[in-house]
């Protein structure tokens, strides 16, 4: 039986967001921009650039004003920030970005630690004052659901507990709905019951995933996603990212890297903006320059093309 897929994959690169949040030292801002200029040559669909949270909370980001007004945009690509509340949303005005994702924690024991003891409540009122903010200046917004399938403190998230934050959101007037699997326990028998819930009692939502790769699943939830229909998926150069209040070390699993779902997409036949020759050599340049080894399965020569070459160089001269 042949696969129902979507015939295009909108990508959403995390790196200068996600990624950098987790890295264990302070990128330098010109370092960043330059990062996110070569990003923007790739053909990303969206990148979500910084978050404008305050810089306690998130002091690897302090400096989000300076990217948003240091980098280099295309007209092709979507940018975008993280804003957690209403005064994130109004540094985003300023900056004159296309896109909010804003945040919404479903569990309460994440959301106690993340948000300082915010309700679920509270945080839906900071989505709709989002939203009332964003009103005629052109800028979308996108609820991102944290912990929309699993919580390190609060365990599963009961699936009618998720769906019901889908509904507020919603019914709030954000745009998009994102759900993450912010401690990357998802599977793909929950994602395709949540997602196949979802469209049932929402058939028009725009519904991307934000996929994490602890449990080493993100790509089989990925195509789980995409038979039902998802198109839009958050992804990150070098799968680096990971939530910052994560137990232990367990937030350094990262993202799952662009350059192997794309690899995989182009592989399916599904379509892509992206160049996959350029992504690869961008994934190469953050790789080296923030020292990470070859965190992805493309940048160990993962690809059908890679494997040719290799094999083809390896042949002795008699043989060729």
């Amino acid at each position: 039986m042949p696969l129902d897929l979507p015939a295009h994959g909108r990508i959403v690169e995390m790196l200068p967001r996600d990624g950098f949040q987790r890295y264990p030292e302070f990128i330098p801002t010109e370092t960043k921009i330059e990062m996110i200029d070569a990003l923007s040559t790739t053909g990303v669909d969206e990148i979500e650039i910084t978050s404008f949270t305050h810089p306690k909370a998130v002091p690897a980001l302090r400096d989000a004003g300076e990217v948003a007004a240091g980098i280099t945009r295309h007209n092709d690509v979507t940018y975008r920030a993280l804003v957690p509340n209403d005064v994130g949303m109004e540094r985003a005005i300023e900056a004159d970005l296309d896109k909010v994702n804003a945040l919404v924690v479903i569990s309460d024991g994440y959301r106690t630690k993340n948000q300082g003891g915010m309700t679920l409540e509270e945080n839906l009122e900071q989505i709709r004052r989002i939203v009332e903010l964003a009103e005629g200046t052109g800028i979308e917004v996108e609820a991102g659901l944290g912990t929309s399938f699993f919580c390190p403190y609060d365990g599963q998230i009961p699936q009618e507990r998720t769906l019901g934050v889908v509904d507020a959101v919603l019914e709030a007037g954000v745009d998009e709905v994102t759900l993450a699997t912010t401690m990357g326990m998802a599977d793909p028998r929950s994602v395709t019951e949540l997602l196949e819930a979802l469209y049932d009692a929402h058939p028009d939502a725009d519904v991307g995933l934000h996929l994490h790769d602890t449990n080493g699943m993100s790509l089989a939830n990925t195509l789980a996603a995409m038979q039902c229909g998802v198109d839009r998926f958050d992804t990150s150069v070098c799968g680096l990212g990971g939530g910052t209040i994560l137990p232990g070390g367990l937030g350094d699993v990262g993202n799952t890297p662009s350059e192997d779902l794309v690899n995989m997409f182009h592989d399916m036949g599904v379509h892509t903006n992206v160049n996959d020759a350029r992504l690869r050599e961008v994934a190469r340049d953050v790789a080296d320059r923030l020292e990470l080894g070859t965190p992805s399965h493309v940048l160990m020569g993962g690809t059908r093309d890679q494997v040719l070459e290799t094999a083809a160089s390896s042949e002795s001269p008699s043989k060729q």
